[in-house]
C-alpha cells in the first residue's frame, strides 16, 4: 500500500472538556497518513487517479475549526472518517496534537493516534451527537448527592480552593499544596484541568497575628459524585495533618469544594456553591485568573471576575508565583506565611 503523508496541519478549535475550552479557541495540530494504491497515478500523471492532498488538508482544517467535541479521540475519529470518504483511500492513520492541553506538570505535547480502515467507516455506528458529560440541570437541587447518576457515571466539572499556613516557610507550604494537587489528579476518574497562580492572602476572619495563607484554585473534571469527592478530599487533608475538629484556625492544608457544575443545594453535608465563596477574595481572585469567564451560581452569584473586584479585601491578595507547580522551592521567596480558612 502506498502513502500520502500530511504533517503539521494547524488550526484553531474549541475542543476540550473544560468549560472555557468550549468557547476559547486553542491550537490543534494534525498529522495524517493516507494509504491507497498510487500505481495508476504514477503511470497516468492524472489527479483523478490519486487523492488531492490540498482538499484533504482543507477537510482536516474544517473539522478542527468546526463543531466542538470534548475529546481529541473524537476529533481524530471525525478526521479519519472524512479522509476515508475520499475515493481510493483504504486506510488512514491520524494523529491529533493538543500542545496547550491543561496539564499541571511540564510537558511538550499531548497527542492521540488512531488507525482506521475503509471497512471501519462502512460498519461504524451513526454519530448520535450525544455530548459526553452532559449532567443535566442541577439548579435548585436540595441534595448534593447522587441524583441523575447511572452506571455510566457523568463527568462533573469542579472548582476547588486550596490553602495552607502551617508547616514551615513558604517553600515547605508550597510543597504541601503541590502534593495535594497531584493527589487530587491521582483520584480515580479525576483529571486536573487548570491551576491558578499561587497567592498570598491575609488570614480571613482570624486574629490579626495569624500567619498569612498561601492559596490557589484548582479546576478538575471527575466522575466522582460530590459526596465521594468530599470524602476523598478529607482523606487528603488528614494525610497532611489537618484536624477537622478545629474551625477558624491555622491549617496545614485546607481544600474546599467551591462549585460543582454550577449546582445549587443546601445539603447539610455539602453546601454548593460554597456559602462564603462570594465574599472571599482569596477564592474569587485566583478563580477569575484561571478562568476569566467563570460564574458563581446561587443568590450571591455572578461573574467571578466582577465579584472579585467588589470584595473589600481584594487588595490583600497578591501573587507569589505563577508556575508554582513546577518552580523550585528556593524561587518562591520567604513570605511570612504558614493555608486556608
Amino acid at each position: 500500500m502506498d502513502t500520502i503523508t500530511l504533517t503539521g496541519i494547524r488550526a484553531q478549535g474549541t475542543h476540550g472538556v473544560l468549560e472555557h475550552e468550549h468557547t476559547r479557541p486553542q491550537p490543534f495540530i494534525v498529522d495524517a497518513a493516507i494509504e491507497l494504491d498510487l500505481n495508476a497515478a504514477g503511470r497516468s500523471d492524472a489527479l483523478d487517479d490519486t487523492v488531492d492532498y490540498g482538499r484533504a488538508a482543507k477537510a482536516i482544517v474544517g473539522i478542527i475549526e468546526g463543531e466542538h467535541v470534548d475529546l481529541i479521540e473524537r476529533l481524530a475519529q471525525r478526521i479519519a472518517d472524512a479522509l476515508l470518504a475520499f475515493e481510493r483511500v483504504r486506510r488512514v492513520t491520524v494523529t491529533v496534537h493538543k500542545p496547550h492541553a491543561p496539564i499541571t506538570v511540564p510537558f511538550t505535547d499531548v497527542s492521540v493516534t488512531i488507525t482506521r480502515d475503509a471497512e471501519d467507516c462502512l460498519t461504524a455506528p451513526a454519530d448520535d451527537d450525544v455530548a459526553v458529560g452532559d449532567c443535566g440541570d442541577y439548579s435548585n437541587h436540595k441534595d448534593c448527592g447522587d441524583q441523575h447518576e447511572d452506571s455510566a457515571r457523568n463527568i462533573h466539572h469542579v472548582v476547588l480552593s486550596l490553602g495552607a499556613n502551617q508547616g514551615g516557610n513558604a517553600a515547605a507550604i508550597t510543597g504541601v499544596l503541590r502534593d495535594a494537587v497531584r493527589q487530587l489528579d491521582a483520584i480515580e476518574g479525576t483529571q486536573i484541568t487548570g491551576v491558578s497562580s499561587l497567592y498570598r492572602t491575609k488570614a480571613w476572619g482570624m486574629p490579626q497575628n495569624t500567619p498569612d495563607f498561601l492559596n490557589a484554585i484548582v479546576l478538575a473534571s471527575t466522575t466522582r459524585r460530590p459526596r465521594e469527592l468530599l470524602q476523598t478530599i478529607h482523606d487528603i487533608e488528614q494525610s497532611a495533618g489537618r484536624d477537622h475538629g478545629q474551625h477558624w484556625a491555622s491549617r496545614p492544608l485546607d481544600i474546599d469544594i467551591i462549585d460543582v457544575d454550577g449546582m445549587v443545594c443546601d445539603d447539610p453535608t455539602l453546601t454548593l456553591p460554597h456559602p462564603r465563596a462570594w465574599q472571599r477574595a482569596f477564592v474569587l481572585v485566583p478563580w477569575a485568573q484561571v478562568d476569566c469567564d467563570a460564574r458563581l451560581a446561587g443568590p450571591h452569584g455572578g461573574k467571578v471576575a466582577e465579584l472579585a473586584r467588589n470584595t473589600p479585601d481584594a487588595h490583600s491578595v497578591e501573587v507569589v508565583c505563577d508556575d508554582w507547580m513546577v518552580a523550585q522551592a528556593d524561587n518562591l521567596g520567604n513570605p511570612d506565611t504558614q493555608g486556608d480558612r
